[in-house]
């Protein structure tokens, strides 16, 4: 999820920093990003700023001791992690960034946008991700972790992914939901104009968790079982799928039907993602909906989910 948000995973033997490596190495069934089985590994939207509430700095400071600089851009903060899990991570987010700009083809940030640092704070774990993070900086942890957009039209705004590490995953270690979560990053930055709030104006959650699923499974070059499983049931529309929004969706629309409907536009008419995003960078939320809802494509999307669908 974008302004808060959350999804994708690292692979920590190296396959972080080559996705093609990554899908050399993965398992025949890869874990999803989400364990849809529990609520709590979803990922959230929140409207909390991010910054440590009253007393918060302090502690803050105490759980997640660790400051490790990847770039001028990106700041990790952590519980405990080790210097190869730190130059991964880095190593991941840092080749994830060619791979966003060659997919949406941005001209480069939106105007006003002044998120031009990402803070990644994590916590050892789950439990410790619900003790602490809620202490600390106000948020919601009934979830698999959140991105903070905060207002990104105020000069030193800081943006923060707020997550935890798994180690219950093969190969072993993950930062849950890293990938997802930084492309809401990206895609807030390069395409969507304004705040979390401006964005959802008009239907956009197709495209951006969609879009931040792709990215996700696509650079780390790991087939999305799920949602390729969901496409042999051709429950939705593509028309249907452009009105998603958080309120009438559940995690299955939302994440396994928002990576279809991406991914076929992405990959199917790009041109039109051109025109959409042309209008999403500018703030023009009712241009691209009514381009979006002028679009007839069912005989060609229904074809094309059949020719992607697979047995789970």
């Amino acid at each position: 999820m974008r302004a808060m948000a959350l999804a994708a995973a690292l692979l920590i033997a190296g396959a972080a920093a080559a996705p093609a490596q990554a899908a050399a190495a993965a398992p025949a069934d890869p874990r999803p990003d989400h364990v849809f089985a529990d609520p709590a590994q979803r990922p959230a939207h929140g409207t909390a700023k991010g910054t440590p509430g009253p007393g918060g700095g302090g502690l803050e400071s105490r759980i997640l001791p660790i400051v490790h600089d990847c770039s001028p851009a990106l700041r990790i903060r952590a519980q405990e992690m080790t210097a190869a899990q730190l130059a991964a991570t880095c190593d991941s987010l840092a080749n994830q960034d060619a791979f966003f700009h060659n997919v949406v083809k941005d001209p480069g940030p939106v105007a006003n946008d002044y998120n031009t640092t990402l803070e990644v704070d994590v916590f050892n774990s789950s439990a410790d991700y619900k003790n602490y993070a809620r202490k600390i900086y106000g948020i919601d942890t009934n979830n698999g972790g959140m991105y903070l957009e905060g207002d990104p039209s105020k000069p030193g705004n800081q943006a923060r992914f707020i997550c935890y590490e798994r180690t219950d995953v093969s190969p072993g270690w993950q930062i849950w939901n890293l990938n997802h979560e930084y492309t809401h990053y990206l895609d807030g930055r390069y395409n969507l104009y304004g705040d979390f709030g401006a964005s959802q104006t008009t239907p956009t959650v197709w495209w951006g968790e969609g879009i931040a699923e792709y990215i996700s499974y696509s650079y780390r070059g790991i087939p999305y079982t799920k949602a390729l499983a969901e496409a042999g049931k051709h429950t939705y529309s593509l028309r249907t799928l452009f009105d998603t929004t958080y309120a009438n969706s559940d995690v299955n629309r939302t994440y396994n039907w928002g990576y279809l409907a991406a991914r076929y536009m992405v990959e199917e008419h790009p041109a039109d993602v051109a025109i959409v995003l042309g209008h999403y960078r500018t703030g023009n939320w009712a241009a691209a909906r009514s381009f979006l809802t002028s679009l007839d494509y069912e005989s060609d999307w229904n074809a094309w989910l059949t020719s992607v669908a697979t047995t789970a």
